[in-house]
């Protein structure tokens, strides 16, 4: 009966609906099916679907050379589908990446080589001994460098994990007492981060974002510069909702954490955010970086000035105002930090 199936149907309806493993073992165990229709060009198929699904196109690729190994579509297909919103994190973390210069002299899309997946990845139990977010980081932080230092994840055996000249440790779930900030929302698959004792991350993705716009955004070549600093207030109740509200993707991306002085009891704990303003979406060339904390919001832009001091800073820099403008104004703020604050840019 299967094998009257029209080879139409089965890529289409049956094999579509397939999970990778199930996959594989039809290839290997079906002599009706087997390697005619399970073939390395319909894992292509589903990695290409993968990528649009993921938002991933141009941002990370396979090596199309042909005659392309079955079994490194196949990894290739497996990480793909790994994950939920990890890969969406992921997507904001690379164009972020490329407007830093952490890429290569080719810069994107990164290419998922056929060589360091075998190496790398010889079974699905080998992605899976991390959690899905730095899984995921491990299949890029190898192509991408910082003043000459690769950004590759290494771990050693003491439970510390080094990317670049960072270490960090993560914070299980059962570590953090109950009503812990960080305890409601925690994901297995994008662990709280313990980094240099003092600071603590609701999730690694997180982490990896504060380490670019932070860490990591000195690389040669790339101008970013402070242009605005507003001293607001820890008391001011704008301010606060500023600093723990949530804020939409059109807004830009919350980076929140904390100094806790590596005590996860600590009442006199001080929050952080960052919020980026821009640089994480498709065709953007420009990162914009509001700063908060200890009662202050500082703007870091890439943006090159359109004209020189003594002209409006809007008209210098207007797409970064305009993007701050769009986050500070529900919250009343936008006057406070504009038209008061001090232009050091």
């Amino acid at each position: 009966m299967a094998s009257s199936l029209p080879v139409e149907v089965w890529r289409g309806r049956v094999v579509a609906c397939l999970q990778l493993p199930d996959v594989a073992a039809l290839r290997n165990t079906s002599g009706t099916i087997g390697t005619s229709i399970i073939t390395a060009a319909l894992l292509v198929e589903r990695i290409d679907g993968s990528l649009t699904r993921h938002s991933l196109t141009g941002l990370i690729d396979i090596d199309r050379t042909a005659p392309l190994p079955f079994t490194y579509v196949l990894r290739v297909a497996y990480v793909l589908e790994q994950g939920s919103n990890e890969w969406r994190l992921m997507r904001w973390f690379i164009r972020l990446a490329a407007i830093y210069r952490l890429t290569s002299a080719n810069g994107l899309p990164l290419v998922l080589s056929a060589q360091w997946l075998m190496a790398h990845l010889p079974s699905k139990t080998a992605f899976h001994r991390l959690p899905d977010a730095m899984a995921i980081y491990r299949l890029l932080g190898h192509m991408l460098t910082y003043r000459g230092t690769s950004l590759a994840l290494q771990q050693a055996d003491n439970g510390v994990y080094r990317i670049g000249n960072e270490s960090f440790r993560v914070v299980p779930y059962g570590n953090l007492p109950g009503g812990h900030l960080y305890a409601d929302g925690y994901k297995r698959t994008d662990p709280a981060i313990r980094w240099v004792d003092n600071w603590l991350f609701p999730p690694f993705s997180t982490y990896l974002l504060n380490m670019v716009l932070r860490r990591w955004c000195n690389e040669e070549g790339v101008n970013e510069m402070m242009v605005l600093y507003a001293d607001i207030g820890r008391g001011d109740p704008r301010y606060g909702r500023l600093l723990t509200s949530a804020i939409t993707e059109d807004q830009g991306i919350a980076v929140d954490y904390r100094k806790d002085g590596g005590n996860l009891y600590a009442a006199d704990a001080t929050n952080y955010r960052g919020a980026i303003l821009s640089g994480f979406r498709p065709n953007e060339t420009v990162r914009a970086f509001l700063w908060m904390g200890d009662g202050r919001i500082i703007l870091y832009t890439t943006e090159p000035s359109a004209a020189d001091a003594p002209a409006p800073f809007a008209q210098r820099f207007p797409e970064s105002i305009g993007a701050v403008r769009r986050l500070l104004r529900p919250f009343g703020l936008e006057r406070d930090v504009m038209d008061r604050g001090m232009v050091v840019g």
